[in-house]
């Protein structure tokens, strides 16, 4: 979770981000998109699992500017170890990473992700927010390009292959792109599965940083109010050397120990 104040400190830095990366008629497009979902922006989750990655109001938006740093990070990376970074842009990189979740927004209308209402769900399936029933459903990569395109904003080739393959092999359909058969049909740069890298390193911290505060407490295997039935039960299934006897000591001590009667 994070509070107000990291939640508008987090609208200012993509704002200043965007002045910094970009300009002229598309910087003034972005600013024109931003303002469109500014409070959408600055609220919606990342996801709708609590255990997932950023599920709470402002989680959207500290993830992007994470994967924008982690994306910016790996770009130096790969030039280090002399790929060729040169077959796209400074731009091409920073738009794709600050806007290839747009679509998790939802479309101009409703938002993506509403708390959800079912006790049972977030109880036991950490389903803090659920799916808008309003919202045509789409892959986040096509709502994506959907509403860019809507406002006016081209993407280019690198961009547009980015923003579709941001899911890697999670997504089936990528197989085509993934799986070449041949040089002549493999991306022509790394951009692809850069975004792809710098999004599953900050869903991956994002977990850690989850699990961190949320510490799963392992319930015992067996209860301590067990009935004697059950006991007798688990007793009656313990290893009987005589019809195991390739089975040594200790294997037999260790299955042996999960039929046990002691508590």
């Amino acid at each position: 979770m994070i509070g107000a104040e990291q939640i508008k400190e987090n609208f200012e830095t993509f704002n200043n981000v965007l002045e910094e990366k970009f300009e002229g008629e598309r910087l003034e497009k972005l600013q024109t998109l931003t303002e469109c979902l500014k409070e959408r922006m600055m609220l919606a989750p990342a996801s709708s699992k609590d255990w997932f990655n950023n599920a709470f109001p402002g989680g959207y938006l500290d993830h992007i500017l994470r994967v924008n740093k982690i994306a910016n990070q790996l770009h130096k990376l790969y030039d280090f170890h002399n790929a060729n970074s040169e077959a796209y842009t400074e731009e091409e990189l920073n738009f794709v990473s600050l806007f290839c979740q747009l679509g998790k927004l939802g479309d101009w209308e409703h938002e993506y992700f509403t708390k959800n209402d079912s006790d049972w769900h977030v109880k036991n399936l950490g389903m803090v927010y659920k799916f808008n029933e309003h919202v045509p459903a789409m892959k986040v990569y096509d709502r994506t390009i959907y509403l860019l395109q809507d406002a006016g904003i081209k993407v280019s080739h690198n961009e547009y292959l980015a923003i579709r393959n941001q899911e890697g092999l999670f997504d089936e359909s990528n197989k085509f792109y993934f799986y070449s058969g041949q040089k002549e049909t493999k991306f022509r740069n790394h951009l692809p599965l850069l975004i792809h890298q710098a999004i599953q390193t900050a869903q991956e911290i994002e977990y850690q940083i989850w699990n961190s505060e949320n510490q799963v407490v392992q319930q015992p295997s067996k209860p301590a109010n067990a009935s004697k039935a059950d006991k007798t039960i688990r007793k009656a299934k313990a290893i009987n050397p005589e019809n195991n006897p390739n089975f040594n000591e200790k294997t037999k001590s260790i299955i042996d120990s999960f039929f046990s009667d002691d508590e």
